[in-house]
């Protein structure tokens, strides 16, 4: 027995390094996957894998990115398996370019794909799932969000699939329907991958740069499967990150680090007592775990 048997799961992008690895990953746990990537070819080869290895798979070409594709995305996991219990949205497309030189374009392209996307697949999925009164919806994120330089579209994507996260799950937790994120590291080229996930361990001064080895999707994989097990019925809202040797939860936005005057903040009052309050404390933006290093000035 699988921890998903007969379960039907979607999962967008599925022909990605990642997406490739959650549907491996969920077939062998008995999930029954629809393989969807604009890249339909790729998709086929997925999901040909995934068979030849005993497991159940179609594949599914239909872009992301409008109401209309998400509709097919939806109705295809129907026709094919005869109901829908998951939903993957690891759909990825990233044009980076710093502020003062990306397009219009550019960013249009980003944004409807990691957000758009989302939004378009989860909707058909949430009407089927209400319905039903079960089901999983799993987002996949980034720890760009927390600043990427020179992808900024990408991040702000990013970004707002989490708090979109937040939001479905407090929608849908009444129907009995789970909405919780990924915010995945992973090694995308080909080489000898990592397991020690050395970002989230060596908090010093001088962390390791970008050029780290970073761990395999197939280590992320596991969490998707357990997210879309019944075992998780009690965790929604929730934005998980798995790689290599780390688990970790990340908290939820929140006013922290407070300061209070009785009468209110003047502008005189924020001069004289911000840097020595929560100015003490400001936080480096960025995925590395840096000490905040401008107090003496950008630039």
């Amino acid at each position: 027995m699988g921890l998903l048997d007969a379960k039907a799961i979607v999962v967008t992008g599925g022909a990605g390094v990642l997406g490739s690895a959650y549907c491996a990953a969920l077939a062998r746990a008995g999930a029954r996957v629809l393989v969807n990537d604009l890249r339909v070819e790729e998709a086929r080869r997925v999901a040909s894998e995934i068979r030849e290895a005993g497991g159940e798979a179609i594949a599914d070409g239909s872009r992301v990115e409008t109401w209309e594709g998400g509709e097919r995305i939806i109705g295809a996991c129907l026709e094919g398996f005869g109901r829908l219990d998951g939903l993957i949205t690891s759909a990825h497309r990233t044009l980076t370019a710093p502020l003062w030189e990306m397009t219009e374009k550019d960013l249009d392209r980003t944004l409807d794909v990691h957000v758009k996307g989302h939004f378009a697949c989860a909707h058909f999925a949430a009407r089927i799932m209400r319905e039903q009164r079960s089901g999983s919806i799993l987002t996949v994120s980034s720890r760009a969000l927390n600043g990427l330089p020179g992808g900024s579209s990408y991040a702000a994507a990013k970004g707002a699939i989490m708090s979109a996260t937040f939001s479905w799950a407090l929608e849908l937790a009444p129907s009995g329907v789970r909405v919780n994120c990924i915010n995945p590291a992973a090694m995308l080229d080909a080489g000898e991958p990592a397991r020690h996930m050395k970002w989230h361990w060596d908090f010093k001064v001088d962390s390791p740069g970008w050029d780290e080895p970073v761990p395999a999707a197939e280590t992320v994989a596991p969490l998707a499967v357990y997210l879309m097990s019944d075992e998780t019925a009690w965790v929604t809202g929730q934005v998980l990150f798995l790689s290599g040797d780390t688990l970790a939860l990340l908290r939820h936005p929140r006013e922290e680090r407070f300061a209070f005057r009785p009468d209110g903040w003047s502008l005189d009052d924020l001069r004289a007592h911000f840097r020595e309050t929560v100015g003490d404390q400001l936080e480096m933006p960025g995925m590395l775990p840096n000490r905040y290093r401008w107090y003496d000035g950008v630039g």
